[in-house]
């Protein structure tokens, strides 16, 4: 199993690969598959691919490029467009405004946010991750909200264009296409992930392993999903910095060094 390093810090209800002396190896890049695959010949190897568009750019170019015939792809990739209008539907949750991630922007471009501002009047800026940049983001949603005109801008644009990345979409259409996908804390949500198509089913790890999927044990006080979601902070769980800590990670928002509840432990 070939994997990035947030991936195999998190608990599932079959224990850990780590702890029971799996086989795996932790990757920065998914090129660093072609290395493993062309030094294990003997072995199957499984890149278990996650995270949104920004690292979904790179799995399809590995496909582009052929792969060994003993590397198989296992997609956990997700759309941050459809997840995010989960949010605005969410009457609860009540979003003012939106900062668009830049690295995503800079695959899908500019453009897949003007649905927030014309369909749902939201405030949607396009940012980098530098101080000045996010905050140049977070004035320009405070002037639309004053003007009480929503539109979608890009502050962001010596990386993100309009368009986005027009090969790197190719791509992703030419090897995946939408299904519907788990959140974890959130549940299904319909077309919100990505899965290898049918005629590249020789490579996909699910069809070619016959994987089932196994359904997920809510975490007994664990309130991840309203975390995710806006709806509370890390410090009303009860598990927070007793049981759960960045060490001992018991759900999703603890697992990643960019999970709401491992900054909230670290900064509070």
């Amino acid at each position: 199993l070939v994997t990035y390093g947030d991936m195999l810090r998190v608990p599932t209800k079959n224990g850990s690969i780590r702890a029971e002396g799996g086989n795996y190896k932790m990757i920065t890049s998914p090129f660093e598959c072609l290395q493993t695959a062309s030094s294990n010949p003997d072995k199957k190897i499984v890149f278990f691919s996650v995270g949104f568009e920004t690292t979904t750019a790179p799995t399809v170019a590995l496909l582009e490029m052929g792969v060994p015939d003993n590397l198989y792809i296992l997609s956990s990739h997700r759309l941050t467009p459809t997840i995010m209008e989960v949010l605005v539907k969410d009457a609860e949750i009540g979003i003012d405004g939106f900062i668009a991630p830049g690295h995503v922007s800079a695959i899908v471009g500019s453009n897949a946010w003007n649905v927030f501002s014309e369909k749902y009047n939201i405030p949607t800026v396009v940012a980098g991750f530098e101080p000045d940049n996010l905050l140049m983001g977070i004035m320009d949603v405070l002037w639309q909200l004053k003007d009480g005109k929503a539109r979608t801008s890009n502050v962001y644009s010596s990386v993100v264009k309009p368009e986005g990345n027009l090969q790197a979409q190719r791509l992703m259409d030419k090897y995946l296409k939408v299904s519907d996908a788990n959140w974890r804390g959130i549940g299904n949500v319909p077309a919100s992930g990505l899965e290898l198509r049918d005629e590249y089913a020789g490579k996909d790890a699910k069809k070619v392993f016959e994987l089932q999927e196994i359904k997920e044990d809510r975490i007994p006080g664990c309130i991840c999903g309203n975390v995710v979601l806006g709806k509370a902070y890390p410090s009303e769980c009860k598990l927070f910095k007793k049981v759960c800590s960045p060490r001992n990670p018991k759900g999703p928002c603890m697992v990643s060094f960019e999970g709401a509840c491992n900054i909230w432990y670290k900064t509070n």
